[in-house]
């Protein structure tokens, strides 16, 4: 059970600053206790709120954490009944626009949102009577708004969204007396025919006058500055939604229970992820891994390193838990089947091949068919990969490698094959780090050093002894007599590697050195 602790300030502030019509949670913050329905209504209440465009960037910017759940939220209603809502639609879709740049959550949800929904700029495809079917709300988005996102979504990913929309309707706009839907149109067909600068300056002069080509640079310079705003703002806001594990609910006010959040993520560590699959069974392999204090710090750095879509490499000495807290993030986040995590045991017998593919020989002599490797696999659909020991990857594993964390490209040599990275694709490594002179160190002359800027690295250590009886007690209650024992028994054949002052950082620099001799050979683990 975790509870998100959302600030009463930051939810007085969106409070004060909400019109009155669209004000319902001052009611809330007035109670003392909030309910379990209580809660569902704020939380509906922020979505909704969301979606206004004047207070998208207020909401994002106090509740940060909480931004991928009110996006979910607002999709589900978007196409519920089976059928899309466009009013919703529009609407989520400019508020979408707007938080790309701050919100990594809100780029990932847009690549996952747009597979199935339809483009930004739906109403142009309507005939007149398919027009008079839909059914607006008071606010009814206007052009100059949905060509604006447009934009921000063409400038985020230019590749995706060019292939995956057909622009031809968007030509009419060229036409418009609108100043503002014609500036934003011209830019957007500009990036999708890859205009060169000299070809766009023409094209721009043909459709707008020069008094409107300044106003639209003007415009856009104010928006470059209110993002680089709205960065700093967020960053200032960092502690407005908090985390704590709880064992039982405390209904009091300010506090979110992890129930509470939409099926389609999970709280893992106070930090909101996607799920594949929607949430069924809350209980989600808490069987497999014991969630001590130092476990709850990786777990949460992990978590951090997952939502902002970087590859992640997890150091420590052999044994203490790096893939074991990769499997326990890959279950809580839905992927839960063999196929959906695939991992790769690297060593000096691994090639390039075995990641990459190759052929194989078919029943009828003389015919090869084509055999994707297992990253392949992963970076095409969109899986989980997790590549253990990647310092003892030879030489052209690594140039594999390189391109795929630089570009996020994966280039197949002899085929002429270039693999963007499909939405979901998340790489994770291992290393191991050794022990000598009183400090841990990374294996010396391994090829892996060549990746060493593009990881978002997790540094592990062994869990102190008080972590290490916690966790024996809690998986083998019936050793609880004889734990001090078999601790005293194990930490004498390891080294006394798990003091309290040794697991808080790998890397020691007192120079001290051990005070009991270690074991030769390979080192003792937890396994």
């Amino acid at each position: 059970m975790e509870n998100l602790e959302l600030s009463l300030s930051s939810l007085g502030t969106i409070s004060r600053h909400v019109d009155k019509s669209h004000n319902e949670l001052s009611q809330y913050l007035s109670k003392q206790i909030w309910s379990q329905q209580d809660r569902q209504c704020i939380l509906e209440c922020l979505a909704q709120l969301l979606l206004e465009k004047d207070y998208t960037l207020l909401i994002a910017r106090h509740l940060r954490p909480l931004v991928l759940d009110l996006l979910e939220r607002n999709a589900e209603r978007v196409k519920a009944g089976g059928r899309i809502n466009h009013d919703l639609h529009e609407r989520l879709c400019v508020a979408l626009s707007k938080l790309l740049g701050i919100s990594p959550d809100a780029q990932a949800f847009a690549a996952r949102y747009f597979n199935d929904a339809p483009p930004v700029f739906q109403r142009l495809f309507f005939t007149s009577e398919e027009s008079s079917a839909v059914h607006y709300g008071p606010r009814r988005m206007k052009m100059r708004d949905l060509m604006g996102a447009t934009l921000r979504f063409l400038q985020s990913d230019c590749a995706k969204f060019r292939m995956l929309w057909d622009w031809s309707p968007c030509v009419s706009q060229l036409l418009t007396s609108d100043v503002m839907v014609r500036g934003y149109t011209a830019h957007c067909l500009a990036q999708v025919s890859h205009m060169t600068d000299n070809q766009k300056t023409i094209f721009l002069r043909k459709v707008l006058s020069s008094d409107e080509i300044l106003h639209m640079k003007i415009k856009a310079l104010e928006e470059t500055q209110q993002l680089e705003v709205e960065k700093a703002l967020v960053l200032a806001n960092q502690g407005s939604v908090m985390w704590r594990q709880e064992k039982a609910n405390k209904f009091t006010r300010g506090q979110v229970v992890s129930e509470d959040l939409s099926h389609n993520v999970v709280a893992v560590c106070g930090v909101v992820l996607p799920r594949i699959v929607p949430r069924q069974t809350e209980q989600v392999n808490q069987k497999d891994l014991v969630l001590v204090d130092s476990t709850c710090r990786n777990l949460r750095r992990l978590a951090l390193a997952v939502a902002s879509q970087k590859p992640v490499l997890l150091e420590g000495p052999i044994g203490c838990g790096k893939t074991a807290l990769v499997e326990f993030m890959a279950a809580v986040t839905g992927h839960t089947k063999a196929t959906e995590i695939l991992k790769v045991q690297l060593g000096d017998q691994t090639d390039s091949k075995m990641l990459l593919g190759m052929y194989r020989c078919t029943d009828i002599p003389g015919k090869f068919v084509w055999q994707p490797g297992t990253l392949t696999q992963a970076v095409s659909t969109g899986q989980w990969i997790l590549l253990e020991d990647i310092d003892h990857a030879p030489l052209d594993v690594i140039s594999v490698l390189l391109p795929l964390m630089e570009n996020k490209k994966l280039m197949i040599p002899g085929r002429e094959d270039c693999i963007d990275v499909a939405p979901g694709f998340q790489f994770f490594a291992t290393r191991r780090m050794y022990y000598s002179g009183g400090s841990w160190h990374k294996p010396q002359n391994s090829h892996a050093a060549l990746l060493d800027k593009y990881w978002t690295k997790l540094q592990m250590g062994n869990m102190t002894r008080e972590e290490l009886k916690k966790v024996l007690i809690s998986r083998y209650p019936k050793l609880t007599v004889v734990t001090d024992r078999l601790l005293d028994i194990y930490c004498q054949l390891t080294g006394d590697r798990h003091s309290d002052l040794d697991t808080d950082s790998l890397q020691s620099t007192d120079g001290s050195q051990d005070k009991t001799t270690s074991l030769e050979g390979r080192a003792l683990s937890l396994r």
